[in-house]
Parts: structure tokens; sequence; C-alpha cells
């Protein structure tokens, strides 16, 4: 860049420091606490999997009555993107999620004193609050206190977290249920929550972004700043400080500053790439089991092939997350085409064993890595005053599509479609998620002189 289109403003001097950064203490202990805590969410969420059965036998509950349960924790995530993410860019980002494990380390351990369906739903509503809020503003945090270079791959990492956390509910019931009962799984999350809220209020980092549009908070900055980078020089610190203070509307909890200038655009195809990738990925969760077992394989492989499509999409995430931090958003448009010619595979007949679950690695690799890459692409996308808010809402209409996959796709089944025509409709959101990250490229270039970034 020539010298005289340098940008000199206070903004693009606190994001150059932030992106001559090298890997330092702040950002691994930022990104290990983001890892964790993303790891009791997973854990948090998936822990009544593995209760319910024991609590529909001990309150004589039917299957039916217990779907209340499960679709009271999804509600309460919806709502926790959305209300959590306004708390994250108007209170901040650590202050939003330290509130945020609060809320469902005690939402878990209230859930020892429910006594019926209806109490129950609500303690797990309480949860899904908390879990739904703590996701966009640790995807916030990280990508404002990490080098531009690294900032998709870093939201697959703690992504990771949150998989490994949704996995280890299986080995703790099995470890510990037998001895002390299903109670004693929401007392590990819940206490595990709390404990990692103490810890995040005294080693997480504010944003150093939101940090420097609040005048009042201006000491924290400078503090952070010398944190990130110690030789840094007086004058820069003090040139960086004159950030105007955020207009106290730009984090208002209506929708109006995620649909204004350019954002009016990126907005709604966002949306609708969650959308649809929620619906793809989140009928394969809920049925590849069964999938398995109709071609026809044991129930042993059927379970494991569900936790080699997460480990393999979890890779994706990773390897996707990387090309997003060197070639931009239209890295990830591969991701679902080829996802979406891949499931037609899972159709084949006489498929062998090994060669059914090679095709699960295979679909999980670009199908639910292209979902993961989404997720790290996402607050690329909105800048700092409504990045919270913009993630946070995207997170939550995504749950759209994570209700509509595995509904349709029960329909499906259970109407004994041949599997080839089955796969064709549950991979055909997959173009129009593809088509979306095309146009939210052509948006992002329209933009090149007033860019989405920060």
């Amino acid at each position: 860049m020539d010298e005289k289109d340098r940008d000199d403003s206070p903004s693009a001097l606190l994001g150059e420091v932030i992106d001559k950064q090298s890997v330092n203490a702040l950002v691994v202990t930022t990104v290990l606490l983001s890892t964790l805590m993303m790891f009791v969410d997973g854990y948090d969420l998936h822990t009544i999997a593995f209760a319910a059965p024991s609590i529909m036998s001990e309150w004589d509950l039917s299957s039916a009555a217990f779907g209340l349960v499960f679709a009271a924790a999804s509600l309460g995530m919806l709502v926790g993107g959305i209300v959590f993410g306004w708390i994250g860019d108007r209170h901040g980002r650590k202050f939003g999620s330290l509130a945020a494990l609060v809320v469902c380390g005690l939402g878990s351990l209230s859930v020892l004193l429910a006594r019926d369906v209806y109490l129950l739903s609500l303690c797990r509503f309480i949860t899904g609050i908390g879990i739904g809020g703590l996701t966009p503003l640790l995807f916030a945090l990280n990508q404002e206190l990490v080098p531009q270079r690294f900032r998709a791959t870093v939201v697959a990492v703690i992504m990771m977290g949150y998989m490994a956390g949704s996995a280890s509910g299986g080995a703790v019931a099995a470890a510990f249920m037998p001895h002390y009962g299903w109670a004693v799984l929401f007392w590990i999350g819940g206490a595990f929550s709390l404990f990692l809220a103490g810890v995040g209020y005294v080693f997480l980092p504010e944003s150093v972004s939101f940090l420097s549009r609040r005048s009042a908070r201006r000491p924290e900055m400078v503090t952070l700043l010398r944190r990130i980078d110690p030789t840094i020089a007086p004058e820069t610190v003090a040139r960086i400080a004159t950030i105007a203070d955020a207009p106290r509307d730009t984090a208002s909890p209506g929708l109006s500053p995620l649909f204004s200038g350019s954002l009016s655009t990126v907005t709604p195809l966002l949306w609708l790439a969650y959308v649809c990738s929620s619906a793809t990925v989140f009928f394969m969760i809920s049925w590849l089991p069964t999938l398995m077992l109709g071609a026809g394989l044991p129930k042993a492989e059927s379970a494991l092939g569900l936790s080699l499509f997460i480990l393999a999409g979890s890779i994706g995430g990773l390897v996707i997350s990387a090309f997003i931090d060197r070639m931009g958003l239209s890295s990830i448009t591969v991701m679902p085409v080829i996802g979406c010619l891949l499931l037609s595979t899972l159709a084949l007949p006489d498929l062998s064993s090994s060669g059914y679950m090679i095709a699960i690695g295979i679909c999980g690799f670009f199908v639910l890595g292209g979902h993961q890459g989404l997720n790290g692409a996402a607050g690329l996308l909105y800048p700092s005053p409504v990045r919270a808010s913009g993630i946070g809402w995207a997170l939550s209409i995504a749950k759209i599509g994570s209700i509509i996959g595995p509904l349709v796709g029960g329909i499906l089944l259970a109407a004994e479609l041949p599997r080839v025509q089955l796969m064709m409709i549950i991979a055909s959101p997959l173009p129009i998620f593809a088509a979306s990250l095309i146009l939210l490229r052509m948006a992002k270039s329209r933009e090149q002189h007033a860019p989405l970034l920060d």
C-alpha cells in the first residue's frame, strides 16, 4: 500500500497493533479458557440426553412428554443468542460471557430441584439461554483479540472444545451414574460452569476493540495494549485512545443496526446460509445412525459412524478456517458444493461396511466442516460495535434449520422414500448455502471502499 493511501485513523492503528502481535500468553490464555468454556457449553447441552432414560423411568414419563424438555433447551438457546449478543455489544464480551456461564451453571443446578416435566423444562430453558448466549460472545471476543490471519481458525479451535464437551457426557454418565444416579451429571455441569466463570473473572480479558469505544474504560484498554505489545510507544497508545465512543444506539436490542448500510445485504444472506447448512447438518446428526441401520450396518458401527462424522467435521472446520484466514470467505464455497455431491454416495447399493464408514467420514469433513467454517467467518462480516449481536442473531436464526432438518427428515424416513431420492432432498439446501456464500462475497467486494471488517 502506498504511504499516501495508508489509513492512519486510530481504529486502523489499533487493528495494526493487534495484527502485528505474535502468539503470546494473553492469546493462549484467552483461547484456552474459551475452549474450556465451550467444552462445558457442549457438555451442559447434551447431558440431558444421557440422563433422559433414567428420569423417564423414575418419573414414569413417556418419550412424547419428555420431548418438551428437549424443545425447551433449543428455545432457550434461540433466546440466549439474541439477548446475550446485545449484552455483549452493550456491556462487554467478558461480562456477557461470564453472565452466560453463570446462567448456564445455575440452570443445570436447578434441574436438581425439578420434580415434574414442566419444571424440568423451565430449568432446561434457563440452561439453554446460557448455552446459546455464550457462543457468539466467545466468537466475538477471540476474533477481536487475535491477529486477522488467525481469526477464523481460532473459532474452529474453540468449537473443537464444544464438540469434545458434547461427546464427554457419555463417558461421565458411564463412570458416575451407576453409583450416584442421574443427578450427578447436572452437579458436575453446574459446578464446572460456575468454577469457570470464577476463573474467567480473573483471567479472561475484555475485547480491546470494545474497550477502545468506551472512554470510561480506557485505562483497561491501555493495560491490555501493553500486554499485547510491551514495547508499544506511548504516542501510539495516546492516538488509539482518541477513538470516539460508540453511539449508544449501535447496541440497540432491535434489528435495525444489522440491516443498515451494507449489512442490509450481509445479514439476510448470512441467515439464509446458516438455515440451509443447519438443516442438512442436523438431519445427519439426528438420523445418521438410523440411515446406517437401514443400510444393514450393525448398531455398534452405527454409533461409531456418528462419532466419525462429527470428528471429521471438526477436522474439516479447522482446515477450511485456515483457508478462510488466508483466502477469505469465498474459500468456504467448495465445502457445501462437494458435500452435496458426496451425500449421494450414502445411497449407493451394496456399499461395504468399511466403504460406508469412509463415505461418512468424507461427508462429515465437507458438510459439517463447511458449517464450522461458517461459524469462523460470521464474525468477520460485522464491525465490532454490532459483532456479538450479529453473530448472536445468526446463530439463533440457524436454530430454524436445526429444527426443520430433523423434523422433515423424520417425515421423509417414515415415508420410506428410495434412498437416492431421500439423500437428494437432504442435500438440496447445500447448493443454496453455496449460492449465499457467493453472494456474500460479491456484497463484500462491492463494499471494498467501505469495508465490512474492522
